[in-house]
């Protein structure tokens, strides 16, 4: 007997269920990382001393050093997750990400030249994401003009190429620059390059939050323009997209979440990457399920990696990139010989 194909509404009940999955292990995971690590604290002092119990120890360690960290590291994860499926479907490449395209190196570049120039004689918060967004931006303006032609569809293959190339030349210019760094300098800029979850003040976490949900809600709005081009750049045009102009906005939002996500948390753009994939596989190819299941993948795997570096002490002081790379790759390599 064959089986009954599912209607619409229950592949949407479906891909709703399994969000909502993802975001209870998310916050399974998030407490568990709150439970760990020097100081270990058990799982029901922790929800004691979240809604305002517990003693002064518990409180100092979790609101002052846990939550901090945990927190930045969800909207780190959600950022790169989220700005991982916009560049993908945007190219129709499964191996585009910001890192992939050279913008995370234009963004590394400004955020170097941050340290370099800035960090020590301004403290202005906000200004770290602008120039990673800057930076960003540049870098795929440039990227856009050269991998492109007037009165030519658009090629991903070619935008990818031009892409590596010049993420080559920014790293370049990155790794002159750290040789005229002070040791202080460079060893943050070398901690930010492995992946550093640095920026756990709460004004930089609010700078983020706020960011991340400006650039998110207008990319939630544009999924269905994103699920068009997904399908093909002559579709989509036949359905009355004008791909130019949308492929500029939403390659915008994507260089903007990634920029402002590393500017804070460091050089995480392997998330971008791995996350789509793994959501992918989970809630499918639509957008609208697939931004929030990315978000929530990438960020379940750097909370993951968090945890060993906090609560492994062979693993204390390596940044939590690292980690995120030992987690991921397996997985990524397990998909790539399942594509051959």
């Amino acid at each position: 007997m064959a089986e009954r194909k599912l209607t619409l509404a229950e592949r949407k009940r479906g891909r709703v269920i399994k969000i909502v999955f993802l975001f209870v292990l998310l916050l399974l995971v998030f407490l568990l990382g709150c439970c760990m690590g020097p100081y270990a604290i058990d799982f029901a002092s922790v929800i004691k001393t979240i809604f305002g119990g517990g003693t002064a120890a518990t409180k100092l360690v979790i609101f002052g050093f846990r939550l901090p960290r945990l927190c930045l590291a969800v909207l780190v994860g959600f950022g790169m997750g989220a700005s991982g499926v916009i560049m993908q479907n945007l190219l129709h490449n499964d191996l585009a990400s910001p890192g992939t395209l050279g913008v995370a190196d234009g963004s590394s570049l400004f955020v170097t030249l941050y340290v370099a120039l800035i960090v020590g004689t301004v403290d202005i918060p906000v200004l770290l994401p602008v120039l990673a967004l800057i930076g960003g931006l540049i870098s795929a303006a440039i990227i856009y003009l050269l991998g492109t032609k007037r009165k030519k569809p658009l090629s991903s293959t070619k935008l990818v190429m031009t892409g590596v190339a010049m993420g080559a030349c920014y790293s370049a210019i990155g790794t002159f620059m750290m040789y005229v760094l002070d040791e202080t300098k460079l060893e943050f800029i070398q901690r930010w390059n492995s992946g550093e979850l640095w920026g756990t003040k709460w004004e930089y976490i609010s700078i983020l939050f706020v960011w991340l949900s400006v650039f998110g809600a207008v990319a939630m709005h544009e999924t269905k323009t994103l699920n068009a081009i997904n399908l093909g750049y002559d579709i989509a045009t036949g359905l009355g997209v004008n791909v130019k102009v949308s492929f500029a906005l939403l390659a915008f939002l994507a260089v903007g979440m990634s920029s402002a996500s590393v500017a804070f948390g460091g050089n995480f753009f392997f998330l971008g990457l791995i996350g789509p994939h793994i959501a992918r596989r989970i809630v499918g190819t639509d957008t609208r399920y697939l931004i929030p299941a990315s978000g929530v993948a990438s960020a379940v795997i750097i909370i993951a990696a968090n945890i060993l570096v906090e609560d492994v002490e062979i693993f204390m002081n390596i940044p939590t990139g690292i980690f995120v790379s030992v987690l991921s790759v397996p997985y990524f390599l397990y998909l790539l010989i399942r594509s051959r």
